[in-house]
């Protein structure tokens, strides 16, 4: 059986590589406002120091590991675009913590 090999143009290996980082970017719990990164586990007060402003609050119910197992409870969503052209970021906070970040549509 005759096996060719398959040559990638520079371009196309450009592309694939942008799309595992942006991948990467979009499932992590973390986001970055300007050289500094929110993640879980921070405070309220950090988000609003390093990102400002939310574009408005929110809340709704998540599943959210409590320490005795996950429960469905209230949270307080914060909603942020930090760029014209970046998606939306949902930082979930639950009693004083982030508890996720999640990434929203353009």
């Amino acid at each position: 059986m005759f096996h060719r090999l398959v040559r990638t143009k520079p371009r196309q290996s450009l592309v694939l590589f942008l799309l595992m980082f942006v991948t990467t970017d979009l499932v992590a719990d973390s986001m970055r406002c300007g050289r500094k990164v929110i993640r879980d586990g921070d405070s309220p007060a950090l988000l609003l120091e390093l990102c400002g402003e939310p574009l408005y609050r929110g809340r709704a119910h998540a599943d959210v590991d409590t320490g005795s197992g996950v429960r469905s409870v209230k949270v307080e969503q914060w909603h942020y675009k930090l760029s014209e052209r970046g998606f939306e970021r949902i930082v979930q906070i639950y009693q004083g913590e982030i508890v996720a970040i999640e990434t929203g549509g353009r």
